[in-house]
């Protein structure tokens, strides 16, 4: 029998500290991702405001009437969609595909 036959792989408290050293970058990793998604939503929010204002929306004025909630919204939404398909063209067409399939059915 060789010596190696005899010695475990790792040393004692090496297999924790691979362990360790593993959970430490799973969470390193959940971070990122997480940083990453608090990113684009804070990017998100900040196109949705100038969207608000390029539509007419933002400032002082009076209270809209119920019936104008809707064409208020559609037109943030017409705008902002504009806006987020100059930064993620590839999104907006995803997005452009769906809604011709909507109107198919």
């Amino acid at each position: 029998m060789s010596h190696d036959e005899h010695e475990p792989d790792l040393e004692p408290g090496a297999e924790h500290e691979h362990d360790v050293e593993e959970a430490l970058e799973e969470a390193l990793e959940l971070d990122t991702q997480s940083q990453i998604f608090l990113e684009m939503r804070r990017q998100n929010l900040e196109l949705l405001k100038i969207a608000s204002e390029v539509a007419g929306y933002a400032g002082p004025h009076g209270a809209l009437k119920p019936g104008d909630v809707r064409n208020a919204l559609r037109s943030i939404w017409d705008v902002y969609a504009e806006f987020y398909s100059w930064i993620d063209p590839e999104e907006s067409e995803e997005e452009d595909e769906d809604e011709g399939d909507e109107e198919d059915e």
